[in-house]
């Protein structure tokens, strides 16, 4: 398991330029092309659709780095590619690429504001946040005797997991080392969290919808829960309350038990804190 590290402060100011240069570049080509129909020029106005497609690769980047990826910014390339590849009149042109223009542009503030920043963890430092910490260490003799293979498998799960890689979170949890567990005191739990990792994770990877029957954490473990689910939840509330609980549960189980992971947990952090409403 490998995690790039978090950018420096000279990349946070990288990023700002990029997020300026997506309107600049799909906003800026276009108009320069209408100054250009302007002064005489007839060039194929399909030539000025470059600024957009720059702008979508632009935006693709911005989402690739964020630890929860944005599958839209992600495919905006892609877009970019179908819409403007065909030759188009000038009042075609121009309305498409303005058009696409300010997508773009929401679509980079969507970024911003709800898939967070690139280092959003890094600025928190070595340390666990408190709401965080409270919860590592009301579990902290909950789960003794994990060898550091299980622990080590919660922690490449929950890490797969936040960025998005759903399919490899699935093998993981699948074959997880929760065989070697031997007397570990609430073993079962640590089982039903790794199912339940899986279960959601496949679901996610296939864009399936919420089952009937799912596998869900038993009442007498409530106490283990970061996140205590309410009688008068409604089964969706209970399903996402699952998920939730169960990742917390493994970044428990990893932090406590898998010294040699934690720089790789610090750095969910972020994703953590938005688990436990933070």
């Amino acid at each position: 398991m490998t995690i790039a590290d978090n950018p420096p402060q000279l990349d946070r100011i990288n990023e700002r330029y990029l997020e300026i240069a997506i309107p600049v570049a799909s906003f800026g080509a276009t108009l320069a092309g209408i100054l250009l129909w302007k002064m005489g020029f007839e060039i194929n106005f399909q030539f000025f659709a470059i600024g957009c497609v720059i702008g979508s690769c632009l935006l693709a980047y911005l989402a690739w780095i964020r630890p929860k990826k944005d599958i839209v910014g992600l495919s905006t390339p892609i877009y970019a590619i179908i819409f403007f590849v065909v030759p188009t009149e000038y009042t075609v042109g121009v309305t498409l690429q303005l058009l696409y223009a300010v997508s773009l542009t929401i679509l980079l503030i969507r970024l911003k504001y709800r898939f967070g920043k690139p280092g959003d963890a890094a600025s928190m430092g070595k340390e666990l946040a408190d709401p965080i910490k409270t919860y590592i260490e009301q579990t902290s003799g909950s789960f003794t005797g994990i060898c550091p293979e299980t622990a080590h498998d919660a922690a490449v799960v929950f890490v797969q997991f936040t960025h998005g890689e759903y399919k490899e979170a699935v093998r993981r949890a699948g074959t997880a080392a929760i065989g070697q567990m031997g007397d570990v005191e609430h073993a079962a739990t640590v089982v039903r969290a790794f199912n339940i990792l899986k279960e959601h994770s496949a679901l996610i990877d296939k864009s399936l919808p919420r089952p009937v029957t799912y596998e869900v954490f038993r009442p007498e473990e409530s106490a283990l829960l970061a996140k205590p689910y309410l009688p008068a939840y409604d089964d969706d509330h209970e399903f996402y309350a699952m998920l939730d609980n169960a990742l917390l549960l493994l970044f428990s189980i990893a932090w406590n038990n898998s010294k040699a992971d934690r720089p790789h947990l610090l750095a969910c952090q972020a994703f953590v804190l938005k688990l436990l409403g933070k």
